[in-house]
Order: structure tokens, then C-alpha cells, then sequence
């Protein structure tokens, strides 16, 4: 059975990269980076400390 753990949603703004992360347990947050590694990064860090 699958089941959702988070919702991640990616945009770009002018010259800023944008990402929505959802989750059951820590609720909405944004992340905003000049580049799409950087806001990956911050996504991958969050979530390693939210679940581990």
C-alpha cells in the first residue's frame, strides 16, 4: 500500500527559485533559492531531519 509522506511543489520567479514542501507533520513551508540546487538542498536537509 502507498502512502503519501510529502508534497513538494517547484516554481520559478524572476530570478528566484521557489519550492512548497508539505508534510503531515511539519505542515507548509517554503524555501527560496537563486539556484535549484540550493533550494534542493534545503529540501533534502528537512526532510532528513523530519523522518530520520
Amino acid at each position: 500500500m502507498q502512502e503519501l509522506i510529502c508534497n513538494i511543489e517547484f516554481s520559478r520567479e524572476d530570478d528566484e527559485f521557489v519550492a512548497k514542501l508539505r508534510t503531515e507533520m511539519g505542515g507548509l513551508r517554503e524555501y527560496t533559492g537563486k539556484s535549484f540546487d540550493e533550494v534542493m538542498n534545503q529540501i533534502m536537509l528537512e526532510l532528513e531531519e523530519e523522518f530520520s
